[in-house]
């Protein structure tokens, strides 16, 4: 790798670390603390800065970037309190393991005073701030040393398994002068050697001779670029596959192996489950330990941490899935598929995608008059009248991306999500996503209650005129929140009322929102009028425009008819 010498401010130093690290943008929301950072990035040109006006947006921005573009992404906030600002998103992006390096500025908490403006109170860290949600941290109170930690918190994200890390820079070493320091850029190393083959052998001889296996597929095959490998397996085999809960991205979801998320799965006892880069979505209970009924349980992915870490696994291997999915495929011989056991399966995965194929279409007839528009409606016509290629952002819970076209073919569409939960995700990921992705429409499809964690991002939307189509599907509730209630039970359930979920009264007029803000937009009450308004969206942002779509759907699941909610007035 190339390297060179560089003498400049610290800041300075920094800049020219990014740019041999092929840094493009750096997500920000500006500090004065880090004036010495901003200064460099006019003396050293090259990285073009994106401005979000809040710092959850900032790293979720972040997030969508390091999750399309192949490639870390850069933040810098504004010291220990925008670093806190950020946190929640900062957990997503730790949960999903997405690459990133988050940087602020750190003030002196303990030379002169024991409070600092912003900054950590004397006898604190700022690295307390992020000890649970980043890989590593490093504080940098020398300007010397600003190359070398900045090359290595690169080498540290991008190494498996991926994840957030951060570096405080003290704003003293941001702006020392005259800082001579070597310039080279940080590369991840290649992931260990592959199990002993007899590892292998047995996991693919469990899978071809089992009677009732499944296939469990997760983000690692998406890190690893082995989606052609992961499809090659199940297919040959003749697995069943199932994912994460909302993790529609991780296997072709038309696919007629598909049989949807593992949450929604009878705890049947499989004979052999293989999960291949499965980050389980728990919620600590006792429910998340699945899988109590099988027979041989296995375990293949990047993070050491994840495997066996709440159910147990008799087969465990730690490693780059792409070459053990190789490995594993490579024990295929062309007479297995002759076996009947492996017949049986396909032709038992072919008749149930084409039942639920039929069952789709009868469901879409029905609900093609029904006001307001059914979410799975919406879904629907949406799949027909967006892109080839589409990149759908999506911060939906209850709604319903399994009816969209994601895959791994060209053509298909790619799923961007967070499974960490914390809400104001979508606005600021599609802002990065389309960033990383120029070349592909993208689409950040939300419910309203997100809409308005992270509303202000449709004015970097209009600033840097990103052609986002924002779907709003609005259904005036928190109706994650709303069907938890339902399930939990109790007098919310017996009175219909569900406290603070019910988002009406007032209603938010999302057009207006995003007019304010520089974007146009349209909506839509009628499903006799959803093609041509989503069509009029599509237009728009392939003229190169941001454009807004307020759907009004029809809230669903227990409690849908409930409108209740505490009424209050100032007493004056």
């Amino acid at each position: 790798m190339e390297r060179k010498t560089v003498v400049g401010t610290g800041g300075e130093l920094m800049v020219h670390q990014l740019v041999a690290q092929g840094v493009e943008y750096v997500f920000t929301n500006t500090g004065s603390a880090e004036a010495g950072f901003f200064n460099g990035l006019l003396a050293v040109p090259g990285i073009q800065p994106i401005l979000l006006l809040m710092e959850p947006l900032v790293l979720s921005a972040a997030d969508g970037y390091g999750k399309i573009a192949d490639k870390p992404a850069f933040v810098n906030v504004h010291l220990a309190a925008g670093t806190r600002q950020g946190s929640g998103q900062l957990q997503n992006a730790y949960f999903d393991g997405t690459p990133m390096v988050v940087t602020a500025a750190m003030r002196d908490s303990g030379s002169f005073g024991d409070h600092v403006t912003l900054g950590s109170t004397g006898g604190y860290s700022q690295m307390g701030v992020v000890e649970d949600i980043t890989k590593r941290r490093w504080e940098i109170w020398d300007a010397r040393g600003i190359p070398t930690v900045t090359r290595r918190a690169f080498q540290e994200a991008m190494t498996l398994p991926t994840a957030p890390v951060y570096i405080a820079y003290a704003s003293q070493a941001l702006d020392t002068p005259g800082v001579e320091g070597v310039i080279q850029a940080g590369a991840a190393p290649a992931m260990g050697r592959l199990p002993e083959e007899g590892t292998l052998r047995s996991i693919f001889d469990a899978l071809l001779n089992a009677e009732n296996p499944l296939l469990v597929c997760g983000n690692d095959i998406r890190y690893a670029h082995a989606e052609r490998e992961i499809v090659e397996l199940a297919e040959r085999l003749a697995l069943p596959v199932a994912t994460n809960m909302f993790d529609y991205g991780s296997f072709p979801v038309h696919h007629p192996n598909y049989l949807g998320s593992v949450t929604s799965l009878s705890e049947e006892p499989y004979d052999v489950v293989c999960c291949v880069g499965f980050r389980q979505s728990g919620a600590g209970v006792p429910a998340d330990l699945r899988f109590k009924k099988a027979g041989t349980i296995i375990g293949i992915g990047h993070d050491n941490t994840k495997l066996g870490n709440t159910f147990p696994l008799d087969i465990s291997v730690w490693g780059n899935v792409k070459p053990l999915l190789q490995a594993l495929n490579s024990f295929w011989q062309a007479d297995y598929a002759s076996q009947p056991h492996i017949q049986r399966r396909t032709a038992s995965l072919r008749e149930q995608g084409e039942w639920r194929d039929r069952q789709t279409q009868e469901e879409m007839g029905a609900l093609a008059s029904e006001t307001p528009i059914h979410p799975h409606y919406l879904a629907h016509v949406a799949s027909k009248v967006l892109q080839d290629d589409t990149v759908v952002v999506s911060e939906n819970f209850r709604a319903a991306d399994h009816l969209m076209p994601f895959g791994f073919n060209k053509g298909q569409w790619r799923l961007i999500r967070t499974y960490g939960g914390s809400l104001g995700y979508g606005i600021g990921a599609a802002i990065g996503a389309q960033l990383g992705a120029p070349n592909r429409p993208v689409v950040c499809s939300l419910g309203d209650g997100a809409v308005m964690y992270s509303s202000s991002g449709f004015w970097t939307m209009a600033r840097y005129s990103l052609p986002i189509l924002t779907i709003v599907w609005n259904n005036l509730n928190y109706q994650t929140v709303r069907t938890n209630f339902a399930a939990w039970g109790g007098e919310m359930v017996k009175q219909n009322k569900y406290p603070e979920v019910y988002l009406g009264d007032p209603e938010i007029d999302f057009v207006m929102l995003a007019k304010s803000q520089g974007i146009n937009g349209t909506k839509v009450t009628s499903p006799h009028d959803l093609e041509r308004a989503l069509q009029r969206g599509v237009e728009a942002t392939a003229s190169g425009e941001p454009y807004v779509l307020d759907v009004r759907i029809a809230p669903v699941g227990a409690g849908a008819d409930s409108t209740w909610h505490q009424k209050f007035k100032l007493r004056g």
